[in-house]
């Protein structure tokens, strides 16, 4: 197999890119919290503002859903029960 040493040298040269890496990510000024910055809690609250909305929508599914069980459920009133109705009257066709 050919391949089986290329693929070695692409493991070994792989795991030593990987452990160069840096250990620790820094943050932009805006996620760190500037005290001179408004940036970092507006974009905190629109953030919340969101997350409040995708709450709402999932909350107006799940009102949804519970009214067409609710629906499903109940029974039909006396007048809207099916009756048998011939759907071509007598005499016409």
């Amino acid at each position: 197999m050919k391949s089986a040493p290329l693929l070695r040298a692409l493991m070994a040269i792989t795991a030593v890119v990987l452990v160069q890496l840096p250990a620790t990510a820094s943050a932009c000024t805006a996620c760190m919290g500037d005290a001179n910055s408004k940036i970092g809690p507006a974009i905190n609250a629109a953030i919340f503002l969101m997350l409040g909305f995708i709450g709402a929508m999932l909350a107006c599914a799940a009102a949804f859903g519970f009214y067409l069980m609710k629906r499903a459920n109940s029974p039909l009133p006396p007048h809207a029960e099916f009756q048998g109705v011939n759907p071509t009257p007598e005499g016409q066709f």
